[in-house]
């Protein structure tokens, strides 16, 4: 464009030469036209640059779109996968909703029976109100003769309780009183038997016997005196317990004085047998008890283990403290007890006799009368026994005031 104007501007200029200064008018618009066309040709250079620039933004946005458009055929191709999947995900959902519908209509007959039965409940709710106030006023008219009666059931149980016990001590003593006939009837009878035939022969026969023979049936007699005398000894101890007219009197002793009394008094028959008693007790070991109730006890425990304890054979006795009681030991390597027969010990509602080993009779009184003598005390008895292994009777007895 800037040559095009330079060809006018060269015709112009031949035109002014051809004219001349013929006319200045014309020559005064021609320069104002060039003038004009100066000024046009510098807008047109501006719009060009800014043209130019306009290109280049447009081409940045060309490219910008380009890259949209890339962008989107790619999640056209996305959408169009998507759209595939959900058209196969549509068609599993509409039979499913076909299913629903099913549902949808069997749930709407359900809601319909529903109804119906919520309206029954309705009805019989009310109905159910009216019979609980109803019940309400018998259940507070109830309520007043429950509690009469529970006073009544605890009544009864406490009267049931005492009829309980009452049986209790009725078996007891009808027990105790059968015991006391059998003992009275042939435990007491026949040694006194044998004791008046001892006595009728040797009177009788006398002048016939030799020395000899004399003192045997002397020891015999002596013998039977013994053990009728033990016999009636526990009889009329335990007749006191029973009848509770003995008194009850502990005092602080060395339990070895009784052990060593009790063994001096049944020495001949411990000799006679031949038994060895070892004791190992120290002679400062202290008890609280009743001096005649626990000699009584350990009179019939050695006694009983001199019964049972074969010829030659050993009795140990033997103590063990501990801060608030003793434990008593009296053991023999006799005979033994079965099991049986060792829950029958110290019950007075069973029968146990057993011949000693040299055929010593007894009653089993004496260990019920250790039994109760021992509790009265404030102590234990147990048996420890296997068959012919021997047996081992353990007591405890207490080192303090027993309350």
């Amino acid at each position: 464009m800037s040559q095009q104007i330079s060809s006018k501007e060269h015709k112009g200029n031949q035109s002014d030469n051809q004219v001349g200064n013929d006319t200045i008018p014309e020559y005064s618009q021609v320069e104002t036209f060039l003038k004009k066309s100066q000024e046009e040709n510098l807008k047109l250079s501006c719009r060009v640059e800014s043209l130019e620039q306009a290109q280049d933004i447009i081409f940045e946005q060309f490219k910008t779109l380009e890259l949209q458009k890339l962008e989107l055929e790619k999640q056209q191709k996305k959408l169009e996968e998507d759209s595939d999947k959900f058209r196969g995900r549509t068609i599993e959902l509409f039979g499913k909703m076909i299913d629903f519908k099913k549902a949808k209509k069997t749930i709407s007959q359900q809601n319909e029976q529903l109804e119906s039965q919520q309206k029954e409940i309705e009805e019989q709710q009310v109905l159910l109100e009216n019979s609980n106030q109803k019940f309400r006023e018998r259940t507070i008219e109830l309520f007043g003769k429950m509690i009469d009666l529970k006073k009544a059931k605890k009544t009864i149980s406490r009267q049931k309780e005492e009829i309980e016990n009452h049986r209790e001590q009725l078996k007891e003593l009808n027990a105790s009183k059968d015991k006391f006939f059998s003992i009275i009837a042939h435990d007491l009878r026949n040694p006194i038997a044998g004791f008046l035939n001892l006595t009728e022969i040797l009177t009788s026969n006398f002048d016939i016997f030799s020395e000899k023979e004399s003192k045997e049936f002397i020891e015999a007699m002596n013998q039977a005196s013994k053990q009728l005398y033990n016999l009636l000894e526990n009889l009329l101890q335990w007749s006191r317990a029973q009848t509770g007219s003995i008194t009850y009197e502990p005092r602080f002793i060395a339990i070895k004085k009784m052990v060593d009394e009790t063994i001096d008094a049944l020495m001949i028959n411990i000799e006679n047998k031949s038994i060895k008693v070892n004791l190992s007790i120290d002679d400062k070991t202290i008890v609280h008890v009743d001096e005649n109730m626990i000699t009584t006890v350990i009179r019939n425990l050695l006694s009983n283990a001199i019964k049972f304890t074969n010829a030659n054979g050993s009795i140990n006795i033997r103590c063990q403290q501990s801060d608030d009681f003793i434990e008593m030991y009296v053991a023999d390597d006799g005979v033994g007890i079965s099991k049986e027969n060792q829950e029958k010990l110290f019950r007075i509602d069973q029968s146990l006799t057993t011949e000693g080993t040299s055929s010593e009779k007894g009653t089993g009184l004496g260990l019920m009368l250790c039994k109760e003598f021992i509790e009265k005390n404030g102590g234990k008895i147990w048996i420890e026994s296997e068959i012919n292994k021997g047996s081992t009777f353990i007591f405890t007895l207490p080192k303090k005031v027993h309350v």
